[in-house]
């Protein structure tokens, strides 16, 4: 076999490896969007005393997987919860679905989402709230109430706010957050107070900002 024929026949070997790879790949994202069943979980988790569900991780392109989970929890639906009260007694109670909360999970650069349910019996309960952190612009405390967010430096001036309604954010790293218009400020945090990532995720909006 001459020198030419060996190099056409790996290029074509090549070429066959491409379409494979592309065939393959449309399949896949067919069989995603024909799906009738989840691929994912939900485990019960808590933001201090109040429940919630989390969802296992999705990859942030399967929109099939995460009609599916706003169909199985939908908002207004009812869920049965086992809920455990001050005294340790746990019993089985029935909430209402208020809301479904997006936000990044590990896994960079190409972060997976993940997928939260919240129920209307604790809506607000949060508030108000306060959680020191370390930002951008000077910002060394944040305060959270009905209304939305604030952030304030060491004189506690406001540096920066926005409305629930009108929140950004994007949780990687660290999280940045939009006022809907054109500012945005970062805020790291202690991971004892993970609780001020869960709030953002319950009352903003995912807007991938990270990578």
């Amino acid at each position: 076999m001459s020198d030419d024929t060996g190099i056409l026949l790996f290029l074509a070997a090549g070429v066959l490896v491409l379409i494979l790879i592309v065939v393959f790949g449309v399949l896949g994202s067919r069989r995603k969007k024909r799906a009738t069943e989840p691929t994912f979980s939900a485990r019960q988790s808590a933001i201090g005393r109040q429940p919630f569900l989390e969802s296992s991780d999705l990859t942030l392109d399967d929109t099939r997987q995460e009609e599916i989970f706003r169909q199985r929890y939908a908002i207004g639906g009812t869920f049965t919860l086992p809920v455990t009260d001050a005294a340790g007694t746990s019993t089985n109670r029935q909430v209402e679905i208020s809301r479904i909360g997006r936000s990044l999970r590990a896994g960079w650069p190409q972060a997976k989402l993940g997928l939260s349910v919240y129920f209307r019996e604790w809506e607000q309960s949060e508030f108000p709230a306060s959680f020191a952190v370390k930002g951008s612009d000077r910002i060394v405390a944040v305060s959270l109430d009905a209304d939305g967010i604030t952030a304030l430096d060491a004189a506690s001036a406001v540096v920066w706010s926005s409305p629930w309604e009108r929140l950004l954010f994007s949780n990687g790293p660290d999280l940045v957050l939009g006022d809907g218009a054109s500012r945005t400020v970062r805020l790291e945090y202690r991971d004892a107070d993970a609780a001020l990532e869960e709030l953002i995720v319950k009352y903003g909006t995912l807007k991938q900002m990270h990578f």
